[in-house]
């Protein structure tokens, strides 16, 4: 009973977080969102669905949950399927758990490589309220966002305030299945949304093109797109600049792709 209540409180505080910055958010799209039907998500939310542990993975995985969000749900699980789902964690240092949840967020909340990518601006100054005015962000996001890159020592702050960046540049892991970075990506697209509706055409640039490939010419894609990213980067980069932007790159395939050793 205690996992079904936990489950429900999830679900319903992630739907009503999503509505609060997308009114017309439905429910249908949140069912599709987690990979259930909307009636699912109707049971679910009424509390009239059994919770079991493999829908409660799902959940987990769909919804991107940090290690910390994960050890707070299957801890109302009965002790044998805490130890199966967490591999322990529940019973480990909780600076433990702090470092691996520090470590999700920085790479699944946009803010912390926006933050990192403002300090390399002309004029950054080294003030939580003049970082959340520069990305429309509140205090005390800013705060909590700078407090977790000094843990894990992303930055450094001298003896008089001053915040600089510990290295020179950051980079994900590439193809490798990953929630944080998945979450990541889904935070780009809204931001990219939004800006289509909200920033002037002569500020940001939005094209498309459609082409046809073999899956085996993905790896190749792929290459060309990292470098492209790379000298982009370098030549805009090449002296202080005043704002920081965000480049999306996105390949997908649009028709179903049968198998590797398709026919070319």
């Amino acid at each position: 009973m205690k996992e079904q209540l936990a489950v429900q409180k999830l679900l319903l505080t992630r739907y009503e977080d999503i509505r609060s910055k997308n009114p017309q958010y439905s429910r249908r799209a949140f069912s599709k969102k987690l990979g259930l039907s909307a009636g699912a998500i109707s049971e679910l939310f009424n509390g009239q669905r059994k919770i079991s542990v493999k829908l409660a993975e799902r959940i987990a995985q769909r919804l991107a949950l940090d290690p910390q969000e994960r050890t707070e749900l299957f801890a109302h699980f009965p002790s044998r399927v805490r130890r199966i789902k967490l591999k322990a964690t529940d019973q480990v240092d909780p600076n433990y758990l702090q470092l691996s949840a520090d470590q999700f967020r920085v790479i699944g909340d946009w803010y912390h490589f926006a933050i990192l990518t403002l300090m390399r601006t002309k004029g950054f100054k080294s003030d939580v309220k003049w970082i959340a005015n520069r990305l429309a962000l509140s205090p005390i996001i800013v705060k909590t966002a700078l407090e977790r890159l000094k843990r894990l020592e992303l930055i450094q702050e001298d003896r008089k305030g001053n915040l600089a960046r510990s290295k020179t540049s950051y980079r994900t892991s590439d193809d490798i299945a990953n929630s944080s970075v998945r979450r990541a990506h889904s935070q780009y697209l809204d931001r990219a949304r939004n800006a289509l509706d909200t920033v002037s055409v002569e500020k940001r640039d939005f094209t498309s093109v459609m082409l046809t490939l073999s899956p085996h010419q993905l790896p190749r894609a792929k290459e060309i797109i990292r470098k492209f990213q790379d000298e982009l980067a370098a030549e805009l980069e090449s002296a202080p600049q005043s704002e920081a932007f965000q480049l999306c790159v996105q390949l997908f395939p649009l028709t179903q792709i049968e198998s590797l050793g398709e026919r070319s």
